[in-house]
């Protein structure tokens, strides 16, 4: 009777994994899946999820340029606020990211566009725990000690 449970039980959990998102494991095959998308930030909370207003700084969605990532060869680049940003990157054995110091055009832009810039640098500059949901629709997120959140969505890189 036992084994039987036992097998009905195993044949549950495969079943229920099967149909759950998949996490990406860490190190090189983190990495690989990070640089086969280029991402989207969709959303940013802080520690109280709260928006993070900064990172979206027009009132009409529509017409915001969202910010873009692509991480690719240990370099990551930024598009979307005022300046193209990019630096260097590393992800940690317990998927923790550390972006290096970050170069940055010096472009000037109005519409709060420059201080996204500086918000997003700024968030980028904490070691972030990363998170992957892979599938169809595949899902970064970037966690803070804080709390603050990251949210982007995938497309497959160019």
């Amino acid at each position: 009777m036992r084994i039987r449970l036992a097998v009905v039980l195993a044949f549950a959990a495969l079943a229920f994994s099967a149909c759950a998102t998949k996490s990406a494991p860490a190190g090189p095959a983190l990495e690989a899946r990070l640089s086969a998308q280029r991402w989207t930030l969709q959303s940013a909370t802080d520690g109280q999820g709260q928006a993070i207003t900064a990172l979206f700084p027009r009132a009409d969605s529509r017409a915001e340029p969202r910010f873009t990532v692509e991480f690719k060869d240990g370099r990551v680049g930024i598009r979307g606020g005022c300046n193209a940003m990019g630096g260097s990157y590393q992800i940690d054995a317990a998927s923790r990211l550390q972006v290096g110091p970050m170069m940055s055009t010096r472009m000037a832009c109005a519409g709060g566009l420059m201080e996204a810039d500086q918000a997003l640098s700024a968030l980028l500059a904490q070691r972030l725990q990363v998170r992957l949901d892979e599938g169809p629709a595949p899902v970064l997120r970037l966690l803070s000690d804080t709390g603050q959140t990251l949210v982007w969505t995938g497309v497959p890189a160019p």
